[in-house]
């Protein structure tokens, strides 16, 4: 069956870009990289807008966000015009200055610094990023879009705070929605990457497929089929709105659109190859800037072996287990014969025990965001039964962290 595929434009056209993306025979410009008048050694101050949302870095000495450029200054104060895309790199005691329960929550002067602000930062810019030394100016637009964006900020930080009362289940809750994992305990970040479950941690499409089945089920309540398209379409921009785009998210949102797409023209059986690939091109041209981002090679890179090969690895796993299993197993197997050496290349590693882990933690990690999604609708709307919430959601949690240790256990294989 695989080999019909080879006479479909689409997925020539993806092999093709791999082969041209990947090769290093090839140098792909990035039309993203900075634009700037000045010297780059020479700059001293950067003005823009933030256009992701801030992430904790491995040491915890700052937050690293995207940003987009709009102008610069040197030591001379000489300003003039840029564009184009830099990492910045924040400050903890800077990006934490609302963060509830953090070391400098406290703060009385900070900004929520967030996806849609625009703000003015000194500091020295390196081949890295430019490293903040002090924010000089910042506010939210007045447009619309700028008001979306605040809403957005508000909506992220009193849902840390909600999450942040719920303690260490609420951390991994906070991650599994929204992906910020500044309340996830580094040891349990450390066990889901040693038991190749780092893919659960990083929102993808599982996360997204969740939300399309909560939209698709009370949808098909109501008997009217349009409404369950326009629900879906709603349920899943809400979602990648409020949790922020990332490569793997990206794919997932395109793939799952193409989905509904190609539900709305009657298709019942939609190819799901060549919606990937069509997804692999089509977030290539808007989001070149992803081409070479682990997440991905990685994210893509998963689904496509799932794709091709778990209907052989189903044949196998059939003869000795449940036909549930078999298919849960299929699906890792097949996402570890793409990925595997795409670790080792980059990682220097990869966790086999990754094709059992997944299947027996991710049930789990379902039970627990549903759980936890009622938890929360609940807690907004009756306080008094936060605290309660929290506990259930901490029960939850202690048996999950316990099932990832233990295969954190298994040795990872790696290139010496």
């Amino acid at each position: 069956m695989a080999v019909n595929y080879f006479k479909k434009p689409v997925f020539i056209s993806s092999l093709i870009c791999i082969f041209i993306f990947y090769s290093g025979l090839f140098i792909i410009p990035d039309k993203t990289s900075p634009h700037l008048l000045l010297k780059t050694e020479s700059i001293k101050e950067i003005s823009g807008t933030i256009i992701s949302s801030p992430a904790k870095t491995g040491n915890g000495s700052y937050y690293a966000a995207s940003f987009s450029l709009e102008s610069a200054a040197d030591a001379r104060n000489f300003r003039s015009s840029a564009s184009g895309r830099l990492k910045i790199f924040i400050p903890t005691e800077m990006a934490e200055a609302y963060s509830p329960g953090k070391l400098y929550s406290n703060s009385k002067t900070g900004f929520l610094f967030e996806t849609g602000g625009h703000c003015s930062f000194r500091g020295r810019l390196t081949q890295s990023g430019f490293y903040i030394r002090e924010c000089t100016g910042s506010h939210w637009p007045s447009s619309c879009r700028g008001r979306l964006a605040h809403l957005r900020a508000l909506c992220r930080l009193h849902f840390k705070r909600l999450m942040y009362s719920w303690g260490s289940g609420g951390g991994l809750l906070l991650a599994l929605l929204c992906g910020a994992r500044e309340y996830t305990d580094t040891a349990t970040q450390e066990a889901f990457r040693r038991a190749g479950l780092s893919h659960i941690l990083a929102l993808s499409g599982m996360h997204l497929s969740m939300f399309s089945a909560i939209a698709l089920f009370f949808g098909n309540r109501t008997g009217i089929k349009k409404f369950t398209f326009v629900l879906r379409i709603i349920t899943l921009v809400a979602f990648v709105w409020f949790a922020g785009f990332s490569p793997s998210l990206t794919r997932a949102f395109i793939c799952a659109m193409l989905m509904i797409i190609s539900s709305i023209a009657g298709a019942r059986k939609p190819d799901m190859l060549s919606i990937l690939c069509f997804s692999f091109l089509f977030q290539s041209a808007i989001c070149p800037q992803d081409i070479h981002s682990t997440a991905f090679i990685l994210s893509y890179g998963a689904l496509a072996g799932i794709l091709l090969t778990s209907r052989l690895f189903n044949l196998f796993y059939s003869k000795f287990s449940p036909k549930l299993i078999a298919s849960s197993l299929s699906a890792a197997s097949g996402a570890q014969t793409v990925t595997a050496p795409i670790s080792l290349k980059i990682f220097g590693s990869f966790s086999p025990i990754g094709i059992v882990s997944a299947t027996v933690v991710s049930p789990f990690v379902t039970i627990f965001i549903y759980s936890g999604l009622i938890l929360i609708i609940l807690s907004l709307i009756f306080p008094i039964l936060s605290k309660p919430s929290g506990i259930f959601i901490n029960l939850q949690y202690t048996v999950i962290n316990y099932i990832v240790k233990f295969f954190s256990l298994v040795p990872n294989w790696s290139i010496n």
